[in-house]
């Protein structure tokens, strides 16, 4: 009886989800239309060229290269391999999956182990600045420097990983392999065919999130455990509200308004950690190691930035200006970007794909 519900189970979840999609339609609909625009305008944009470069970076052997003037910190510091440092600096400065990428192409070129990219993805899941700025709404024109808190508490909690994590590995020894960096118009072409698959899984664990989301407003799910929220902690609703978003997909943070002070901390908890969206596309970016001990490091890494940001954001905002904060989902700057080439790189991306499905039904 067990198995024959498991067996069941899948299909029936499939059906259930599909009733649920035609009955919260309208809501899906303008969730799903949000997140297209959010790909357009934020993620095709800052996320494309950083991981067509993390692909050239293995590629062409760079990595080793930007390595070398780290090796006596990675080494007896940090006690990873040279070549990883730089890796750690990258994924600070990128955004989210690109760390993931990076590691996952060092493990498909056997450059490290398994055991190894799955230790150091501990601390190479951030936003990035850029993303901060784009995406949340911490970082107020009444405040610029509210951002700042943000970014060095996330900083600070990847690295304190990495620093606590040293004791238990051993001193790795310095490469003598022979560095020869060598870029070709194949290795390019790889990188962008790479990219474009990587951001095709991206932004389509975005919209199925968004539909998820859709799904669980007309439900009323995420207003009962805002209000929930809202008593256990004696924060108003319409605060936690964006949160909960934010734990599904972490651009609901565009509508977190009110206190500061006490908003920013959190805001800075939920970008470390990152959101179910971001830790699928982790997991979609990982094909040859498994994320798992990384994603629950999360948790730990989010408690560690509150905390740091706490500390600083008396330093950063303002006594008269602690309340500003975003002005809810048109924060994002949706009007104001031409989404032209992002709708062309989304037509050359689908081309790239159908044309190595060919090649591989020719191989056939």
């Amino acid at each position: 009886m067990p198995s024959k519900i498991k067996k069941l189970l899948p299909p029936l979840l499939t059906v259930l989800f599909a009733a649920a999609l035609i009955w919260a339609g309208r809501e899906t609909a303008q969730e799903c239309k949000k997140a297209v625009m959010l790909c357009l305008n934020v993620l095709i944009p800052s996320l494309f060229a950083f991981t067509a470069a993390s692909k050239l970076l293995v590629s062409t052997g760079a990595y080793k290269l930007a390595g070398k003037p780290f090796s006596l910190i990675a080494r007896y510091v940090f006690r990873v391999p040279e070549e990883l440092f730089p890796v750690f600096i990258i994924s600070q400065l990128a955004g989210y999956p690109i760390g993931a990428s990076l590691i996952n192409a060092m493990v498909s070129e056997k450059s490290v182990t398994k055991t190894q990219a799955e230790g150091f993805l501990c601390c190479c899941i951030s936003p990035g600045p850029a993303y901060i700025m784009a995406v949340s709404a911490i970082a107020a024109p009444e405040s610029p420097d509210a951002a700042i808190a943000v970014i060095i508490s996330l900083f600070a909690a990847n690295l304190a990983v990495l620093l606590l994590t040293a004791p238990f590995r051993p001193v790795p020894e310095r490469s003598s392999e022979k560095i020869s960096c060598r870029l070709t118009a194949e290795d390019i072409t790889a990188a962008a065919r790479s990219a474009a698959e990587s951001m095709t899984m991206i932004c389509s664990m975005v919209l199925l999130m968004a539909a998820v989301t859709g799904i669980l407003i007309k439900s009323g799910v995420l207003s009962a455990a805002a209000v929930t929220l809202s008593k256990l902690t004696d924060m108003p609703a319409v605060q936690i509200y964006p949160f909960i978003r934010a734990f599904l997909e972490i651009s609901g943070l565009s509508g977190v308004s009110g206190d500061s002070t006490v908003l920013l901390p959190l805001t800075a908890a939920m970008l470390c950690f990152g959101g179910l969206c971001v830790h699928m596309q982790i997991i979609a970016v990982c094909r040859d190691f498994s994320p798992l001990k990384a994603l629950i490091m999360r948790v730990p890494c989010a408690v560690m930035s509150c905390l740091v940001c706490r500390e600083l954001v008396p330093k950063y905002c303002s006594a008269d200006i602690v309340s500003a904060m975003a002005e809810g989902e048109s924060r994002l700057g949706v009007s104001n970007y031409s989404p032209i080439l992002s709708i062309i790189l989304l037509i050359m991306t689908i081309l790239i794909l159908s044309q190595k499905n060919v090649a591989k039904s020719q191989k056939i």
